[in-house]
Formats: structure tokens, C-alpha cells, sequence
């Protein structure tokens, strides 16, 4: 017999409670994000990505920052390659229509693209997990790559937008900005 208790089946290991409260943590990132606010009478709920989104040149950056902890935990859980680029895809998707204004928000309303990785991710937690190893540079190179395209996508979107915000000004007031 050894010395060491044995730890009964109701407990979790402690990797498993790790996993479980990484896990809650995505969870609650996914809510915040997607989910935290119900309109009332009805089933449509939102939380702060559509409203982020309507923060010109930037919201949509902040809420895929916040998202990508999201993927963060997945590349360290070990989902397997292709699920973690169909979850970058699923982010660069919602802020790539978010940069659209006001239709990139209801677009956001209806994608939720953090739940949608929750769940992948969610569902990978609970399978049978495959031989993948965790972490490695491959997740990290996902979760950079997604930042960096949003951030581009807003600074596009910001040079569009100024352009044509330029062009609306001069062609009401027949001036140019230098004359100002």
C-alpha cells in the first residue's frame, strides 16, 4: 500500500481543475463579449463586441484583443491546428465586417464570434483528445497573425473612411482641406 491518499473520483486532478477554470475563464470572456446583455421580450442577446464595434477605428481591435484570450487558450489546451485557424478565421471574419459601420455591429449581434470559439473549444475539452501536444509556436503565430490582420483592417478602414469623409467635405463646400 502506498503512503499517498488516494484521490476519489469525485475530485478533479489538479490539471483538470486547471483546465476547468481556464476553461470558465473562456467562458466568461465568450459571455462578456457575445452574450452579456439580453433585450428585453425578447431572445436577442449582445454583449460589449457590437458596442466596442461602434467605437470608430479602434473598438473592434480592443474586442479582438479581448477575444483572442479565447484562442490563446486553446493553442495551450492543444486544439489542433486547422481548429485554431477556423477559430482565427472566425475573428477576423467579425471584425473584418465590423470595420463596416453600424452593419459590422449587427453583424456582430448575429456572428458571435467568440461563442463560436468557446464552443469549439468547449467541445474539444470534452472529447477524447487527440495526440496533438499543447502550446509550441504554432498558437502564438495564430493569435499574432488574427491581431495584427484586425489592426490592419482598421487602419484601412480608417484611411477609407477619412478619403471618403474628404471627398463628402470638399464636394459640399468646393473647398479643400489646405484652404481651410
Amino acid at each position: 500500500m502506498s503512503d499517498e491518499p488516494e484521490s476519489s473520483p469525485s475530485e478533479p486532478s489538479e490539471e483538470e481543475s486547471f483546465d476547468l477554470a481556464e476553461l470558465r475563464t473562456s467562458r466568461r470572456v465568450s459571455r462578456l463579449l457575445d452574450e452579456c446583455i439580453r433585450i428585453p421580450g425578447t431572445n436577442i442577446r449582445f454583449g460589449l463586441d457590437p458596442i466596442l464595434g461602434l467605437f470608430p477605428y479602434g473598438g473592434e481591435s480592443v474586442a479582438t484583443v479581448i477575444g483572442a484570450s479565447i484562442l490563446g487558450e486553446a493553442g495551450k489546451e492543444g486544439v489542433p491546428f486547422k481548429s485554431l485557424i477556423r477559430m482565427g478565421g472566425n475573428m477576423l471574419i467579425n471584425a473584418g465586417v465590423g470595420t463596416i459601420p453600424v452593419i459590422g455591429d449587427l453583424f456582430s449581434v448575429w456572428f458571435k464570434s467568440n461563442s463560436r470559439n468557446y464552443k469549439m473549444l468547449n467541445t474539444w475539452m470534452e472529447s477524447e483528445r487527440g495526440d496533438e501536444e499543447p502550446g509550441g509556436w504554432g498558437p502564438v503565430i495564430v493569435v499574432f497573425f488574427t491581431i495584427a490582420i484586425v489592426l490592419a483592417l482598421n487602419i484601412v478602414s480608417w484611411i477609407v473612411m477619412s478619403t471618403v469623409i474628404l471627398w463628402i467635405y470638399r464636394e459640399i463646400t468646393g473647398l479643400t482641406v489646405g484652404m481651410i
